[in-house]
């Protein structure tokens, strides 16, 4: 029978040898360092991007706001101008002559006289 004298290396052992060349993997040369650099440039570049992209898209939907808020302040002056013209005695002199309607007369005048113990409110009651 054969004897195997050989060693099977372990997974451990392979572990530590890559644990070993890994901080050579991690060791920033000139080049390296300078890839970093631009690639964190970018990010802040893409972040001030974004936000300003948003400032802006806000800017316009204030300033839209703002002229619909113009609008509807000039329709509610026009529409109490209206309000104004409609209410105005002469105009419903006018417009009471028109569906047919008269001033009062004296003689159409009638006065009704209370007495004085109806013209006193009726008492309370204490429940």
């Amino acid at each position: 029978m054969a004897i195997n004298t050989q060693r099977i290396p372990s997974p451990i052992e392979g572990a530590r040898v890559r644990r070993v060349k890994l901080p050579h993997y991690l060791r920033l040369d000139g080049g390296r360092f300078l890839l970093g650099l631009v690639a964190i440039l970018c990010l802040m570049s893409l972040v001030v991007l974004v936000q300003t992209g948003n400032v802006a898209t806000k800017g316009y939907a204030i300033s839209a706001l703002e002229a619909e808020r113009t609008a509807l302040i000039r329709e509610h002056s026009l529409l109490q101008e209206r309000q104004a013209r409609a209410q105005s005695l002469e105009r419903i002199r006018r417009r009471a002559e028109q569906i047919g309607l008269r001033p009062l007369t004296p003689d159409q005048v009638r006065y009704v006289e209370l007495s004085a113990e109806m013209s006193t409110p009726p008492p309370k009651d204490d429940r």
